[in-house]
């Protein structure tokens, strides 16, 4: 398995506790549909960044604070990129469940590829 396939696999980890946190957000927490994302992105993000310490870029071997705090710091680039589409996928469909999950999707595709290259190239560089 290639480096892409397993930040892929990581990826499919991050949508699944990232949807399920904003799941619980919105209709257990009673938070918004983008107080409850901005919530569930950092959980996400944080979820895999340590999944991608140790299963995609295994061989990094910076500070983990550090190399966490670097993280989120460019997976926020790829954070406002993905909460934007989000936005503007809600500013046009009602918030319903269903489509908070197509929101999610389609935030989550645009910025894979993006973020893809800040890790592997600032984040986990060796």
């Amino acid at each position: 398995m290639n480096q892409f396939q397993r930040f892929l696999l990581t990826g499919a980890l991050g949508f699944a506790v990232d949807f399920s946190i904003l799941y619980v957000a919105v209709n257990v927490g009673g938070l918004g549909p983008v107080s409850g994302r901005l919530l569930s992105f950092v959980i996400a993000a944080s979820v895999t960044w340590k999944v991608n310490r140790h299963f995609t870029f295994a061989s990094s071997q910076d500070p983990a604070t550090w190399q966490w705090i670097r993280y989120l710091c460019t997976t926020a680039i790829g954070g406002a990129i993905n909460i934007g589409v989000y936005r503007l996928w809600l500013m046009f469909t009602a918030p319903d469940n269903l489509n908070l999950f197509a929101a999610v999707v389609a935030g989550s595709a645009v910025a894979l590829i993006f973020n893809f290259a800040l890790s592997k190239y600032i984040v986990f560089n060796r």
